[in-house]
């Protein structure tokens, strides 16, 4: 069926060009044309059904770099979850945050790790028309060290466990590979980061991506780890919350290596009441130190994409953060568009509004170039050509139910 967006704003491109009256033509779910009100012809909108955003800015629709599906940064100890809930249980949840993705404009999402294979399982119920939500780029199993910490990887001790793994993920159907190399949150009284996984584990995993093309990103807050991560190949870092000044000066000297930012984790207090006690404390902790590390990173230049880390339906949190720590706002929003495509291996694919483009597209009231916020409130949003939410309303079959726990 043939499409054709109008609205007052549409921002077009790789570099987020706006178009004031801009038309975006949508056929079979891909994008055709953009170009102004003006230009379009009667062959354009011959059959065409017309759907006008007078009002509203269009840009591309956002992509989640960080997510975790079994995951629900929203929900009180949320990670001691992940220790006992069923597979049942934690399906409930990842479909839970899918729809509250979606509606909030994120059609896209980074799968960071699962448990049961649930990425890989809900991307094929998503594809076949089953589930509605964001298209999803799995990682599978992701693989931490046998002395590492948290509940989301599997561990591993040796090269030949991370080669087998490594291998079995391929052979699933995943679209990165994800290892997990230091703590999640830092002991400020420690003194160091620790590191769990060797530069050789960490090789094995790269090179086995690497085989068929596919990238690996590590979750790593700093220190010894980030270094081997760099040197090793690895694609992304995740998170690094503690990058010094070393840190930083080995990734500008290594632009292939990108940095995801989440740092919402640690400014934003309003998820303290659900993380327990402790790690409520350790976020507090270490928000100073996150602030200054990230924005010095940020402020060096270093290429960077982001991410909620599970907090579903509330991406738009991190572009705000990222601007207040010294980003510009047309590179906080390529942090969730045409940046996250790249590094997500979907560059003109996804994260963009131009000819050939999934018709991936979101309307907002107001210009995010201007004030990112305005992505808190997301009255339009549409995937490969089906609208899910228009006026503000989700589409019948689009409803959201809170998964208690």
């Amino acid at each position: 069926m043939k499409q054709i967006i109008t609205a007052r704003r549409v921002l077009r491109g790789e570099q987020l060009e706006p178009l004031d009256n801009g038309a975006i033509v949508i056929d079979e779910g891909a994008i055709v044309k953009v170009l102004p009100v003006r230009e379009l012809t009667n062959a354009d909108r011959a059959g065409a059904q017309m759907v006008e955003l007078s009002e509203e800015t269009v840009l591309p629709g956002m992509i989640e770099c960080h997510d975790h599906l079994s995951i629900d940064a929203r929900k009180v100890n949320h990670l001691e979850i992940l220790a006992t809930a069923s597979e049942c249980k934690l399906t409930l949840l990842a479909e839970e945050g899918l729809m509250d993705d979606l509606l909030s404009g994120v059609t896209t999402v980074r799968c960071m790790g699962e448990k049961y294979d649930l990425d890989l399982k809900l991307k094929k119920e998503i594809e076949a028309g089953n589930v509605i939500g964001p298209d999803i780029l799995p990682a599978g199993v992701g693989m931490k060290g046998s002395n590492g910490s948290g509940y989301i990887g599997m561990p591993h001790c040796g090269v030949e466990e991370f080669r087998r793994t490594a291998r079995a993920n391929v052979a699933k159907g995943v679209s990165l590979l994800k290892i997990f190399t230091t703590p999640g949150v830092f002991n400020v009284n420690l003194g160091f980061v620790p590191s769990f996984l060797s530069a050789q584990e960490i090789r094995t995993v790269v090179e086995e991506g690497a085989r068929l093309h596919l990238s690996v990103a590590a979750h790593c807050i700093g220190g010894q780890a980030l270094r081997d991560c760099v040197e090793q190949g690895v694609a992304v870092i995740e998170h690094a919350y503690c990058a010094t000044r070393e840190d930083i000066e080995l990734l500008k000297a290594h632009p292939e290596c990108w940095v995801d930012l989440t740092t919402g984790i640690y400014l934003d207090p309003e998820r303290e009441p659900y993380l327990s006690a402790t790690g409520a404390a350790s976020v507090r902790a270490g928000r100073e130190i996150v602030r200054q590390c990230v924005g010095e990173l940020i402020r060096a230049g270093v290429h960077f994409t982001l991410g909620t880390d599970a907090n579903h339906g509330l991406l738009w949190k991190e572009v705000v953060y990222a601007v207040e720590l010294g980003a510009s706002k047309l590179d906080a929003l390529k942090g969730i568009t045409v940046n996250a495509a790249y590094i997500s291996g979907l560059s003109g694919k996804k994260g963009i509004l131009a000819e050939g483009a999934d018709a991936d597209l979101i309307a907002v009231s107001g210009d995010p170039l201007e004030d990112p916020a305005v992505l808190a409130q997301v009255p339009f949003v549409m995937k490969k050509g089906v609208i899910y939410k228009e006026g503000g309303q989700a589409k019948p079959g689009c409803r959201t139910s809170m998964v208690k726990l």
